[in-house]
Formats: C-alpha cells, structure tokens, sequence
C-alpha cells in the first residue's frame, strides 16, 4: 500500500514538472515568436527607408555629390551602398513629391529638401523598431538563461521517457525513435538559441541630423547638383 502510495506521489509530482516545462517552455516560445514579429515590421520599415535613401541618391545622381551628402550627414559611407544604382523597384513604393517654384532651379531645391526630410521621418521610424526589437532581444535572452536554469533538461526527458504522455508530446520532444544513446543529442536540440539582433539582417539605424540644421548644406548641394545636371533634372520635375 505504501508504496502504491509513494508510486503514484512520484507520478504526481513527475507530471506536475513536466505540465510546468512545457507551459513555461510555451512561453518562451511565443516571446520568440514575437521577437520574429518584431523583426519582420524592423525589416519592412528598413525596405521603406532604403527607398528614401534611394531616392536622394537619384537626385544626387553622381558618385561624388552622393558622397558629399553623406558628408554633409556626418556618415563615414552611405547607406545601402552595395544597393546603389542597383535596385530600382523601390520606386513604385516612394511617393511622389510635388513640388511649386519660379524656376527649374528652385523647384529641385525644394524637391531635394524634402526628400530629405522625409528620409529622416522614415528613419525615425526603422530607428524606434529596431531599438524595441533590440530591447526584446535582451528579454528573450533573459527568460531563456532564467528557463533553462529552472529546469533541468536531462531530468525533463528521463521524466518524458518514464511518462505514458501523449505520443504527439513525445515526438515533438523526442523525436521518433528515441534511445538512450540519443540522450545527449535530443538534450541539446531541446535548448533555446539566444536570439540576437544580428540574425536578422538589419543595419544599424543611422544617426542624421535634423532637416533645418543641414538645409544650408543641402541647399548649396542642390545648386550644385542642377548646374551640373540641369538636362537630366527637368526630367525629373517637369
């Protein structure tokens, strides 16, 4: 009797570990989950932001004014460099800004300034997502190291393997065929990666200064640009 007794406290307590794994392991799951969320909209804001800095790049149309915008900028090389002159599709996505003035020369001053400035709002944007994502990168990382601290792997699948648990559960875990040699691989397998920034392919959001500490700069860059460049941007603002 007494050991009918001790058996089935053993079973109790067994299964009351194993019910606490899996809903705390479920948890952590869904704030990957949501860490993956959080990258997707970062990666979508930088597309957004690429096409902006695109755009200033084919008002600036050669190598050498681009580089001295991102002088003007404070930046050490521009942005999306490796994607200059080479993706064009962003075009369908940027808006188009109209402009009003006397003169050719006025109307693409204007045009270049608010190009600009609305490269900075988008900025703005792609900068607080990818700060909230970095943010929960670190929160994910913390509840993995406080998880797996809490719960000890190995004694989690002796438990799974003792277990009449459901065979969805066991496969999910354990894989099909599970064997004791197998231990240390599944044992590995079942741990969380941390989750860094890193592995999403975002860049790190540039640091520009406000539109009307550079519009002097940028005007200047403008008349320059259009006395090069005249032909080609009536073109663009006709």
């Amino acid at each position: 009797m007494q050991d009918d007794f001790i058996s089935a406290l053993t079973l109790e307590v067994k299964e009351e570990v194993i019910q606490n794994y899996l809903y705390e392991r479920r948890l952590v799951e869904e704030q990957i989950h949501y860490a993956e969320e959080l990258a997707d909209h970062a990666a979508q804001l930088q597309e957004m932001l690429f096409g902006r800095f695109a755009r200033m790049y084919d008002l600036l149309f050669e190598t050498g004014f681009i580089n001295k915008f991102v002088n003007i900028l404070g930046l050490k090389e521009p942005p999306f460099s490796d994607r200059i002159g080479k993706d064009s599709k962003y075009r369908k996505d940027v808006r188009l800004i109209k402009v009003h003035g006397l003169t050719d020369r006025t109307r693409f001053k204007k045009l270049t300034l608010e190009a600009y400035r609305r490269l900075v709002t988008r900025n703005d944007n792609y900068k607080e997502a990818h700060e909230d994502l970095k943010e929960e990168c670190k929160a994910v990382n913390t509840n993995l190291a406080k998880f797996e601290k809490n719960h000890d792997l190995l004694t989690i699948l002796n438990f799974l393997k003792s277990m009449d648990v459901g065979e969805t559960v066991k496969k999910h875990f354990m894989g099909e065929n599970f064997t004791p040699e197998e231990l240390g691989a599944v044992e590995k397998s079942l741990h969380f990666k941390p989750v860094r920034i890193e592995q999403f392919n975002l860049i790190e959001p540039p640091q520009l200064p406000d539109p009307d500490t550079v519009q002097r700069e940028l005007g200047a860059l403008a008349n320059s640009v259009y006395a090069k460049c005249s032909n080609k941007i009536k073109e663009l603002i006709k």
